[in-house]
């Protein structure tokens, strides 16, 4: 990165950190992962969505307070999972200790000798992520996420919406990845919705 490209990446992270640092610290669970039934349906589907067997190396990006990460410690021989607020990775490690944590934000981290991974997960981030400041940076992000998959490895994108406007939006998380060389998978809404927020969570696999 350039210096003006790392001075716009530093500056969307810091409110991006301060905003979710703020979220999380008004309560546990401020998103109700644990009650409601749209959470629900949410995290069956995407455990589903990594298909049968055992996974070897998972990354997860955006793991909140570790809700997945859990779910994922069972099915994998090692998990990594990503988190840009402290507050929300202090419970994550709580709730999923064989896991290994970092706090990190996507647009600048590299996994560096933990990649490549037999699974990624991205749950409810990009969209945080898709910025007119970090415009460029956040192109650039298609291709490197898809190189950290091993050929045959599984990309999940879950990210919820609440319009046909927001559903093309997430809808075109998925195209960008197919255009970095990913293969669509699967692609399906959970039945469940939550005041009329629905998820689209799409799966892609490294040719």
């Amino acid at each position: 990165m350039t210096f003006w490209s790392d001075l716009r990446v530093s500056w969307q992270a810091y409110k991006t950190r301060r905003k979710m640092n703020r979220q999380f610290g008004k309560r546990e669970d401020p998103f109700s992962y644990e009650t409601t039934p749209y959470e629900a349906a949410r995290l069956a589907a995407m455990a589903a969505a990594l298909g049968d067997g055992p996974v070897g190396a998972a990354l997860e990006v955006g793991c909140a307070e570790g809700h997945f990460t859990g779910i994922l410690t069972s099915r994998a021989a090692r998990v990594l999972a990503v988190d840009i607020s402290s507050v929300a990775l202090e419970r994550a490690r709580r709730r999923a200790p064989r896991a290994g944590f970092i706090e990190a934000d996507l647009l600048s981290w590299e996994p560096g000798a933990e990649a490549p991974f037999d699974a990624v997960v991205l749950g409810d981030v990009l969209y945080y992520l898709d910025r007119p400041v970090v415009e460029a940076e956040f192109g650039a992000l298609f291709a490197r996420v898809a190189s950290w998959l091993k050929p045959g490895g599984r990309l999940l994108l879950a990210h919820g919406f609440s319009s046909e406007k927001e559903f093309a939006h997430r809808r075109s998380f998925r195209e960008r990845f197919e255009r970095a060389g990913l293969r669509l998978v699967s692609e399906t809404v959970p039945e469940a919705d939550r005041g009329g927020v629905r998820c689209l969570l799409s799966t892609l696999e490294k040719i």
